[in-house]
């Protein structure tokens, strides 16, 4: 009978024992995980293109040239000019950024960076800082470019 016991015990703490994996499953990942280095180009200005990179968290723009700026602190721009940003939330589809400027504070503001369900196109909602009418929508698509163009 005594064996018996241990024969249920042992059957109950490994059947309650093992891993479930199915709540792993349906974790979602942060805008910055699911985007990391996706290019996307802006649909109003052929030849602008941004990215997201994850490692270290930054921010890749090209117009002209490629600038790099980090999305945790400040970075001095070549024209003597320092970005600031700050990640205010993330979501799997949705980043918003607060990002200031020293020579340029009329810029300042609240970037909302969405993704759509597809993947393939972002829209960047800018909320400036005083302005009245402050939103302004941009458009961008999904390339094929690499990071740095």
């Amino acid at each position: 009978m005594k064996n018996l016991f241990y024969l249920f015990l042992a059957i109950t703490i490994i059947s309650c024992g093992g891993d479930d994996d199915s709540s792993g499953t349906n974790e979602s990942q942060t805008f910055l995980e699911k985007y990391d280095s996706v290019v996307w180009e802006n649909t109003g200005s052929a030849g602008d293109r941004a990215a997201f990179i994850n490692n270290p968290k930054t921010l890749a723009i090209y117009y002209d040239a490629c600038f790099i700026y980090s999305l945790e602190g400040a970075t001095e721009t070549p024209d003597g000019d320092t970005i600031t940003i700050s990640i205010q939330e993330q979501r799997e589809n949705s980043m918003s950024l607060s990002i200031q400027s020293t020579l340029y504070p009329e810029d300042n503001g609240l970037f909302i960076f969405t993704v759509t369900s597809d993947g393939n196109t972002q829209t960047l909602t800018r909320r400036i800082d005083g302005d009245i009418d402050g939103v302004e929508d941009v458009e961008y698509i999904r390339t094929n470019f690499e990071v740095c163009f």
